[in-house]
């Protein structure tokens, strides 16, 4: 169960802190209907929070640094695996590891792999080699 404080990733790479939850049969209306999901609102750091359907939270954990995975990048590196030893998650980017903890401390920046390819540019490439 999701609680308010919480941080959630969705299926689509969005991560952020729980702050509301609107139960569904609530009463409170969502996109003109009266609830039947619950909505999870959540600031992922954008000018306004998000609000999702609890369907679409791909993970929930009250510690950030367990909602990272292979092929997203934290302070700016990939990560190419993620191993768990003595309960402390260990991040490796190019074979050497780059993070051991299992708290955010350290953790500036996550860009998930969902939002590195939908933000990313795709060169293509002409016969001649301009693009």
């Amino acid at each position: 169960m999701i609680e308010v404080g919480e941080y959630v990733r969705t299926k689509n790479g969005l991560l952020g802190k729980v702050n509301k939850i609107e139960l569904s049969g609530s009463g409170v209306r969502f996109g003109g209907e009266f609830l039947t999901d619950t909505i999870i609102q959540f600031n992922d750091g954008n000018f306004y929070e998000r609000r999702v359907k609890d369907k679409d939270i791909a993970n929930h954990s009250k510690n950030i640094i367990d909602l990272i995975e292979v092929g997203d990048y934290v302070n700016g590196i990939p990560i190419e695996d993620i191993e768990e030893i003595d309960n402390k998650k260990v991040f490796y980017s190019n074979g050497e590891m780059i993070a051991w903890t299992n708290r955010d401390k350290g953790i500036e920046t996550i860009l998930t792999k969902e939002q590195y390819m939908q933000n990313c540019y795709k060169c293509q490439y002409i016969e001649n080699g301009t693009i």
